[in-house]
């Protein structure tokens, strides 16, 4: 189970532009650039587990993979999608905005002790690589 364990995010590449594709404000764009998420993740079998902690929450979210869910973002919007496992080590997310309709794609790929988040909106991608934490 490749995804288990704790990732703490070290770098990340076009935050702020994906961030304003998002329609974020440039306030909280700027206090978004200086948190470096921590992620906790589980998987059993097709079923999943992640929780997210940075300086302004926490949040748990649990989807089971080809099977589509609803969730929220951190801006408290809400989105519908699905995961797909594309290999052992990789998986991939397919969402629609609820309420403005845009399409984000969100994949994570492991690599040893690394995590890359690819995440895409508009013509927009942002990267965020994760190392993975001893327990």
């Amino acid at each position: 189970m490749a995804f288990d364990g704790n990732w703490i995010e070290y770098k990340n590449e076009k935050f702020d532009e994906f961030l304003d594709a998002m329609g974020v404000n440039a306030a909280k764009r700027k206090l978004a650039q200086n948190m470096k998420l921590q992620l906790t993740m589980k998987q059993d079998g097709k079923k999943f587990t992640m929780t997210e902690k940075s300086l302004l929450r926490t949040k748990e979210t649990s989807w089971t993979m080809d099977e589509e869910f609803t969730g929220d973002l951190a801006d408290g919007s809400v989105m519908k999608g699905t995961y797909t496992l594309e290999t052992p080590t990789c998986f991939v997310g397919k969402f629609t905005r609820m309420s403005d309709g845009k399409e984000i794609v969100n994949r994570r790929k492991v690599d040893g002790d690394e995590m890359i988040q690819t995440t895409k909106v508009d013509d927009v991608e942002m990267k965020r690589y994760f190392k993975k934490q001893e327990a």
